[in-house]
């Protein structure tokens, strides 16, 4: 349904975006209740945030099973699990997304957490058109999904009876989103197809004429409004041919459904057998690009349209105009078909793409204006080959980053080699024998210092504890002491200055001694701090060298263990290149036979619609040679 076309370019990525990043931590207790929303708990899930904010879905995907693995998710778990699976989800991976959405469901979590999980399942199966086992998991969801899911979750209710043609169920539904200022557009949409489906075209035409007189200046939204009045046009073009007009004319002449309007506005005037007015929109019409089947079909109706004017000569140049259009569109789609069998198509629709990263959307916008693309135009609006491509483009984006991956390798074991080699060079200087050696005389040392303070100690010298200067100081004062004596034994000696000299002895000598004396216990415990620091470096020496013994043995086990780990990845990268080609190969093939079935189509169109032009041409030739026209209508 029409709810498509928004949701392909919006709605997948709120539904992973909105549902899986908005909620708050996995509630799993009644604490959790009253954490704050947008609350990242683990560093390393904000780095895969970051990442999945930046649109670089691979490392996202990459970043968070690496976190996994390293259990590095301990706040955020159930998120990590709701984010992995809907990435599993984008990428095509359903297996592994159902498998994680129904791991969730198994396990004790919050009925917030369980209804998410019942919602993507139910998405997963949809996609799987496995539609009754869809309808179960939704009907499993509860009243605790999010806001933001709770529109998907009705959108996709709807999609789903309409697949299994319960119009009338899903008109009931889509009743309720009708004053939804979001989705009221799409849902009337919706809701107008559903009911003139299930036998109620009277409320479904009403619905739809809400949405044709809609102001908007979205695209998107101008885009709705134009299919609603090509619905209802179409759908009066029998009935009421005059009231049809009306709703087709409201189309916009340049939009995307503007030459199927312009076609249903022709055959609106014939069914009035206005045959000069059904010209004006037809002739429009076939001077537009001839990449749509209503364009084909307007160079036929010109024809038909002239015939039954009577203006037969220019019904019969008509007619040859439209074989040699045909004809010239049936050899350049021959030319086509063999651009693309060369791999010209999937070339230029790959190069299209420059990020480094991949993400799960195919940017329409960005299709190349080819020959090949000109023709493909309906095939490549539909969701089927959007998918086809998307996974195309995912395994190129695989292909280039195992190539570049395969180049690494020889970097990796040119720095094992490097690493190898200094590690060799660097033991060989390393002893260990003399540092343990070392390591004993120092301890021996330190265990005499250690008797020695004991001692002094025990005897309460502190003059063993004087510094170095203030021994100098005290051998000093010692013989100033003696030169006092030899003068005071002269019998000329100045007896005042020798006593002066006496006092100031005195003086300095128990000045000295009691800075000695005092600080005794300061000073034998700072020796003790530096003797217990002395035995903890001794026992840090030990570890190191203890250490390094355990190097010298595991570090030639652990060079050969990442020399064998690199064999084995680059075996592994090896076997994943044949794998990922092998999946590109096949996928390209899928795509060459869709693309195949579109252009057979278009050619057996084309052969078909030469074939009419060429006949009613040989009708009018053999009118005319029957007998001679007389009466012409000229146009």
């Amino acid at each position: 349904m029409i709810g498509g076309i928004k949701r392909y370019t919006t709605g997948f990525r709120a539904l992973i975006m909105v549902s899986l990043l908005w909620c708050a931590p996995a509630i799993a207790d009644d604490d959790n209740l009253h954490e704050k929303p947008h609350t990242v708990r683990d560093l390393y899930y904000g780095v895969v945030l970051y990442e999945f904010y930046q649109q670089n879905y691979y490392s996202a995907a990459v970043n968070l099973l690496t976190a996994q693995q390293q259990n590095r998710l301990q706040h955020h778990d159930v998120d990590g699990q709701l984010l992995l699976g809907g990435l599993y989800l984008s990428y095509g991976l359903h297996s592994e997304a159902e498998a994680i959405f129904t791991k969730l469901i198994d396990d004790s979590v919050s009925p917030q957490v369980r209804d998410r999980a019942w919602f993507y399942l139910g998405k997963i199966r949809y996609q799987k058109q496995l539609f009754p086992e869809a309808a179960l998991a939704l009907s499993r969801v509860g009243d605790n999904l999010d806001d933001a899911l709770r529109e998907e979750f009705r959108i996709l209710t709807s999609n789903l009876l309409m697949a299994q043609e319960k119009y009338a169920d899903a008109a009931d539904f889509l009743a309720e989103m009708v004053n939804d200022n979001s989705q009221s557009n799409y849902a009337r949409f919706n809701l107008g197809v559903a009911l003139i489906r299930s036998g109620r075209s009277k409320e479904g035409k009403a619905l739809l004429q809400q949405v044709g007189v809609l102001q908007s200046t979205a695209s998107d939204l101008k885009a709705l409004r134009d299919k609603a009045n090509l619905v209802l046009g179409y759908s009066l073009i029998k009935n009421d041919p005059n009231e049809a007009k009306k709703y087709l004319r409201a189309v916009r002449l340049q939009g995307p459904f503007s030459n199927r309007a312009l076609l249903g506005l022709g055959w609106a005037e014939v069914e009035h057998q206005r045959y000069e007015a059904a010209l004006v929109p037809w002739r429009e019409l076939a001077g537009r690009e001839r990449n749509d089947v209503a364009v084909f079909e307007s160079l036929l109706s010109v024809g038909s349209a002239l015939e039954r004017l009577r203006a037969y000569p220019q019904a019969m140049q008509s007619y040859r105009d439209a074989v040699a259009a045909y004809e010239q569109e049936l050899s350049a789609l021959n030319e086509t078909v063999e651009a693309v069998r060369e791999g010209r198509l999937w070339s230029d629709l790959l190069s299209q793409v420059q990020r480094d990263e991949i993400g799960w959307f195919w940017e329409a916008e960005l299709l190349p204006k080819t020959s090949e693309a000109r023709y493909l135009t309906e095939l490549m609006a539909s969701h089927r080959f959007h998918e086809a491509i998307k996974n195309l483009r995912d395994l190129n984006f695989l292909t280039g980053k195992l190539n570049r991956w395969e180049q690494e390798m020889p970097a990796l074991e040119n720095m094992l080699t490097l690493r190898t080699e200094t590690y060799e060079a660097q033991i060989s200087r390393l002893t260990p024998e003399q540092t343990l050696d070392h390591v004993v005389d120092v301890r021996t040392s330190r265990d005499i210092f250690i008797k020695e303070l004991r001692q002094i100690a025990e005897r309460n010298d502190s003059r063993a504890l004087a510094t170095e200067t203030e021994i100098q100081q005290l051998e000093r004062l010692q013989k100033i002491e003696k030169r006092i004596w030899r003068v005071n034994s002269h019998p000329k000696a100045n007896q005042r200055k020798l006593t002066r000299y006496r006092d100031r002895y005195r003086f300095f000598s128990g000045l000295i001694s009691y800075e000695i004396d005092t600080t005794f216990a300061i000073r034998k415990r700072k020796i003790q701090n530096s003797l217990n620091s002395l035995d903890r470096e001794l026992e840090a020496a030990l570890a190191q060298q203890n250490s390094l013994q355990r190097a010298r043995i595991l570090a030639p086990q652990r060079f050969q263990g990442f020399n064998a780990r690199i064999k084995t990845l680059n075996t592994h990268v090896s076997e994943l290149q044949i794998s990922v080609k092998q999946a590109f190969d096949e996928q390209k093939k899928q795509l060459q036979v869709m693309v195949d079935i579109e252009l057979d189509r278009l050619r057996k169109r084309l052969v078909d619609y030469i074939d009419q032009a060429r006949f009613s041409l040989a009708h009018l030739q053999d009118m005319a040679a029957s007998r001679p026209v007389t009466t012409e209508k000229q146009e």
